[in-house]
């Protein structure tokens, strides 16, 4: 089990990350918003989750927070740029598809 630092962040997202590498057995290529601090606690969580660091298909790529808007296209547009297959099934962390989806859609 893996402690989770009480942080908005951390407890609302990196959970769903977890249940959405489970669901998804593709490739993710996933943009993070975050500040230093952030970045920190989410190293510490990934490195310390047996699902995220038996998965050796996902991409994190970090933006760090600059103001007080949250650049939803930036974050999108970074995450695109990483991607490295003919197609892209576009989600947010809120969305947890269905079991063998990617199966389903290959």
């Amino acid at each position: 089990m893996v402690q989770v630092p009480r942080s908005p962040f951390v407890s609302s997202r990196l959970q769903m990350l977890e249940a959405i590498c489970k669901h998804w057995e593709g490739p993710i290529s996933l943009a993070l918003y975050l500040s230093d601090a952030e970045a920190q606690q989410f190293l510490r969580y990934a490195q310390g989750s047996e699902v995220l660091m038996s998965r050796h298909n996902v991409g994190y790529h970090i933006v760090y927070k600059e103001g007080q808007f949250y650049p939803v296209n930036l974050l999108r547009n970074v995450a695109m740029k990483h991607i490295s297959t003919p197609y892209m099934f576009l989600s947010d962390i809120d969305f947890l598809p269905m079991y063998g989806l990617y199966e389903y859609l290959r």
